[in-house]
């Protein structure tokens, strides 16, 4: 363990009380081979780059144990700041019970970060936790420190009497009686890592741990890989998302519900296809075919198990199974040109192969990764229901009594629908021809993610040169004209700067020397005189 000494000490005192089989070293010079675990914890974390290179030394030395950040409460660097440490794990202020499992997952090959810069704390509660018992502890300790600090000075020099020895070595021993007794009266974790004071009212509950970036990963096989980001996954859909784009118009035209359960039920054919990939050991197949081939299948199920499959309506005099209905009426089998390569996502999970990020290749047991994997498949979900969304109104175009069970209640109106409809295929259209050669000629993707219970769209770089070449000759002229316009932009830019040089110079070297002369002629023959007086 690497902290100052009052921390160290107490936090190793109660994890070797509570767990019997830890053998906890402060001192580097105790160490007989290996260890097991290198926890690390930080009082201040400002600059980044410092702790970095502390890291490095430790993986240089020690290259087998993984390492655990024990971090503060208040922090000054972001969780992806954090998260670039090159640690197992980093945790922010932790309870006692969360650091110990923590150490048992390090332990057994797992991974943790639970990091969070905007922790919803009361400052009333926190001033409240530090009474009596946080005084007694830290003035007792520090007191307790000091005379062992003396005594351990004393018994180094080799003059020591031997008696007298026996004595201070009674003393000690005394002294760290009662510092265990002092900390298992007074001191709690939570004292000794600036936590909270836990409300046990309902009503002001503070949520100590609501992480921003909570990732725990046991192991590192596909299946607890997947599960990690399945639950991560689930929990963005769980909340009422705010549509915060001009995008998926057709995904938000659904009433609430039938929205919800759409974005859910993509997730859990999605995890289906993991499965079943998984299990038939398809490892060096290329899962773009695949996906492309199951895409109508994939579709049909979803609208199968987003509605309850026995529901039916009069259509016609005749009750239909609405779920029927719709996949035989939608076409199932539409393409979305802007979702990226599907192998993004299921390669490195069944595979264990890294991810390129911002130039650099990381594992997939990375934070990092598991972020982007997380934003690859919710950008898949919101594009697939898009799709999936766009057939549902236009089954409720053909079977108007399915409006009041798909649709919001504005769009029961048939003008309104059709307006509904028409503005989706003007926008669909007009990403088609105009804004998709644009971004394909200028390297960028559109992703849809979540972000603070709010669908947000981000851009990301990426070559999409080949995808370029696909276009039509109707979208390569967009590009075209693109290209032309930057090929045109500085000489026509150098033409208008001379042109603007040449009418200055007529202006204030022709024109205004003439006006000049004309001037100083009427003033000569009118007023000099009045010049004079």
């Amino acid at each position: 363990m690497i902290a100052p000494s009052l921390l160290g000490e107490s936090l190793a005192l109660q994890l070797t009380s509570q767990e019997n089989n830890l053998e906890i070293i402060l001192d580097k010079k105790d160490i007989n081979g290996l260890p097991k675990l290198i926890l690390f914890c930080l009082e201040d974390v400002e600059l980044s780059s410092s702790i970095k290179i502390e890291i490095l030394k430790l993986k240089e030395r020690w290259d087998q144990s993984p390492i655990l950040i024990v971090i503060p409460k208040n922090i000054k660097l972001s969780s992806h700041d954090l998260m670039t440490f090159g640690s197992e794990g980093v945790i922010q202020d932790p309870t006692f019970e969360l650091l110990r499992d923590t150490i048992n997952i390090l332990l057994g090959g797992g991974r943790v970060f639970k990091i969070n810069n905007e922790t919803n704390y009361n400052a009333d509660s926190i001033h409240n936790s530090y009474g009596l018992g946080h005084w007694l502890l830290t003035s007792g300790l520090s007191q307790i420190n000091k005379d062992i600090h003396m005594i351990d000075h004393v018994i180094e020099k080799e003059s020591i009497n031997t008696f007298y020895l026996f004595i201070l070595i009674g003393r000690k021993r005394e002294l760290l009686t009662a510092k265990r007794l002092i900390i298992w009266l007074w001191g709690p974790l939570e004292v000794l890592i600036e936590s909270p004071f836990k409300n046990t009212s309902n009503e002001n509950i503070n949520l100590i741990n609501k992480y921003s970036t909570d990732i725990t990963i046991k192991d590192s096989s596909s299946n607890e890989l997947w599960n990690v980001i399945y639950k991560r996954v689930r929990e963005r859909l769980n909340d009422d998302l705010t549509n915060s784009t001009d995008e998926l118009v057709a995904l938000y035209s659904l009433n609430k519900s039938k929205r919800t359960n759409l974005l859910r039920t993509l997730l859990q054919e999605f995890s289906i296809i993991i499965s079943n990939l998984d299990s038939k050991n398809i490892r060096d197949k290329g899962f773009d075919a695949i996906i492309q081939s199951i895409t109508s299948e994939l579709r049909a199920n979803t609208l199968r198990n987003f509605i309850n499959s026995y529901d039916r309506l009069q259509k016609n005099g005749v009750d239909v199974l609405i779920s029927d209905f719709l996949v035989h009426n939608a076409e199932l089998g539409v393409l979305d040109d802007e979702l990226p390569s599907i192998d993004l996502i299921i390669n490195p999970i069944l595979n264990n192969k890294p991810i390129l990020i911002d130039g650099e290749y990381l594992s997939i047991e990375d934070p990092r990764s598991i972020i982007q994997l997380e934003t690859f498949i919710l950008n898949w979900i919101f594009r697939t229901a898009e799709i999936v969304s766009e057939e549902i109104i236009s089954s409720c175009s053909q079977w108007p009594e399915l409006r009041k069970y798909f649709l919001n209640k504005e769009l029961l109106s048939t003008r309104e629908l059709e307006r509904k409809r028409n503005h989706i295929n003007t926008n669909n259209q007009l990403q088609n021809l105009f804004k998709k050669p644009v971004r394909l000629y200028e390297s960028k993707r559109l992703y849809f993610t979540v972000k603070n219970k709010k669908i947000e769209k981000i851009v990301i770089l990426e070559p999409r040169d080949d995808e370029l070449k696909k276009l039509d000759w109707s979208q390569r002229q967009i590009a075209f004209i693109i290209e032309l316009r930057d090929a045109l932009a500085p000489q026509v830019q150098a033409i208008i700067q001379y042109l603007g040089d040449l009418i200055v110079l007529i202006l204030t070297k022709v024109i205004g020397r003439s006006i000049g002369l004309i001037g100083r002629g009427i003033a000569q023959g009118m007023g000099r005189n009045l010049s004079k007086g």
